[in-house]
């Protein structure tokens, strides 16, 4: 092992990390490399790096973010609203100290074209694009047992310095979905309505209603629906 590496055990998973990985331009260089490793998730959030190495849940995260993703895409398709990135895409803020993979990001063309978000490719790679800089519309996040404190506290600070305009927050691990989409008021994010009842999107438009039932083999069926 090289004496400029590391190595954590999450989980009896053993990771090496490059020392310089733990700053943030350090991280972000390894993140975006050809050396990082296939199957781990990685967040730079206020000083903290974060590291996941654990499987997804398929009822309760992996079929959740499928739903979301499906919808949100095609009605951004559909209108020619901008650009969806799907979990996996590597996001940056340098001045609020962020780097993280949200499960879903959404940028409008108007945040592409005024500068407020940027594509970064691979050294010598051009539009071979492997990070986001800047401020996105909006953000999803998924909660899983390996994520709440990623996912619903570490993040809100992060995201409101980032100036993202809504982040949504999702939790189906209980009985009941929990979804609150949360705008960002310049102060705090705060919900757009109680956590019963539909929510509205200001980017998107729209009040926003996430359910599920079952399916014929008895495990979860996702639904998430919009009307103006």
């Amino acid at each position: 092992m090289s004496a400029q590496a590391r190595v954590v055990t999450l989980d009896g998973d053993r990771l090496q990390i490059p020392a310089s990985a733990l700053d943030h331009e350090g991280l972000r260089r390894w993140a975006t490399s050809d050396a990082f490793p296939e199957n781990v998730r990685v967040a730079f959030i206020d000083g903290e790096v974060l590291l996941d190495l654990s499987r997804e849940e398929l009822e309760t995260h992996n079929k959740l973010k499928r739903c979301i993703t499906a919808v949100v895409g095609q009605l951004v398709d559909d209108r020619e609203l901008g650009e969806v990135f799907a979990d996996g895409a590597f996001l940056t803020h340098e001045a609020a100290r962020l780097s993280t993979e949200p499960d879903l990001i959404f940028v409008s063309w108007r945040s592409f074209e005024s500068g407020r978000v940027a594509l970064v490719a691979k050294a010598g790679r051009p539009k071979r694009y492997v990070e986001l800089v800047g401020s996105p519309d909006l953000v999803v996040e998924i909660v899983s047992d390996s994520s709440v404190r990623k996912d619903t506290r570490l993040p809100r600070e992060a995201y409101l310095a980032g100036g993202i305009a809504e982040y949504w927050l999702v939790d189906g691990r209980g009985d009941r979905i929990q979804f609150e989409i949360l705008h960002n008021t310049g102060f705090e994010f705060r919900a757009s309505a109680p956590a019963d009842q539909p929510q509205t999107s200001v980017v998107l438009g729209g009040r926003w209603t996430l359910s599920r039932d079952l399916n014929r083999g008895g495990r979860f069926r996702y639904r998430l629906q919009t009307e103006t």
